[in-house]
């Protein structure tokens, strides 16, 4: 288990293409010492990007890139942590 967040975005498809690309180029995730697991889960959803950190509360923890493409684009989102 680790910090589980929805960025809900609304997406054009050009611009899932990209996050996808970025997504695909990134470096295979670090494993925390002793984990079996990466440190980051993430994944492109229908309503934006799924995110879970399992060592920090941060959404965003390495994926700093992946903020400022949408930032950059001028792309809105919300996020949301899921707290099942």
């Amino acid at each position: 288990m680790g910090f589980e967040f929805r960025i809900a975005a609304s997406l054009t498809q050009e611009q899932r293409q990209h996050l996808a690309q970025l997504l695909a180029a990134r470096p295979q995730a670090p494993r925390a010492p002793g984990a079996t697991m990466p440190e980051t889960d993430i994944r492109l959803t229908d309503a934006g990007l799924y995110i879970c950190q399992y060592l920090r509360p941060d959404p965003w923890h390495g994926l700093e890139s992946l903020r400022a493409c949408l930032d950059a684009q001028g792309v809105r989102y919300t996020i949301e942590e899921i707290d099942d």
